[in-house]
Formats: structure tokens, sequence, C-alpha cells
């Protein structure tokens, strides 16, 4: 199953782990996205972001930090992840529908690292 993966990050050695662990176990459909947290300040308080790295899962997980399982893109992995966390803030649909990209379109990763949460 494809899962739209977004990552807030501050370019920190953890956020830096974190992606390249999600790189590493995510499928070929899945689509990851990378925020600075300096750049995408209105996502990141929309989604509620607290703490970097913070990992969105189709607008219905919500990961702070590092998860308790590895980054394995499979239906168990899913499952878990999104009873153990919940995204408990509501996202406008724009937003969880990838809308909110500054050209309008989609992509597979945006880089945007260039700072830490202020």
């Amino acid at each position: 199953m494809a899962h739209r993966i977004e990552v807030f990050s501050a370019n920190c050695p953890l956020c830096n782990k974190i992606v390249d662990e999600i790189e590493v176990g995510m499928c070929t459909g899945c689509q990851l996205i990378v925020y600075s947290v300096t750049e995408k300040p209105d996502l990141a308080r929309d989604y509620g972001v607290r703490v970097v790295p913070t990992v969105i899962i189709d607008g219905e997980v919500k990961i702070e930090g590092r998860p308790d399982i590895p980054f394995v893109c499979s239906d168990e992995t899913y499952a878990h992840l999104k009873e153990r966390y919940p995204l408990t803030v509501q996202v406008d649909t724009a937003v969880r529908r990838g809308q909110h990209s500054p050209s309008g379109r989609q992509v597979n990763r945006i880089l945007l690292y260039d700072g830490y949460l202020a």
C-alpha cells in the first residue's frame, strides 16, 4: 500500500537519520516529502508539530521523534503506527491532499533543510 509520508525536519542528526530510515523502508509507491520547519511554519502549525523530527503518514499518523518500531512499508506496520500514534488535530482537506506545495504540483521529495525549530 502506497503512503504519503511527510517529515518535518530541522536538518538535525536525528532528523536526517529518520529520513534515511524511511527511505530504506518505504516501498516504491510511497511519496516522501521532507519539509524544513522554518520554511513551512504554517503547515507545521496545522499539523501541531512541536518537535523535530515529526513524521505524518497519510494525514492519520503523527510520530514525534523516533517510533517504537522500524519504518517498513507494510499493512501491519501502518496499522501499528495508526493505533500507537494517531494524528489528533484536524487538518484542512487541501493540506492532506498535498495542495499546499508552493508550486501547486506534487513532487516525490522536497528537501528544504535550512534551520532549526525556534
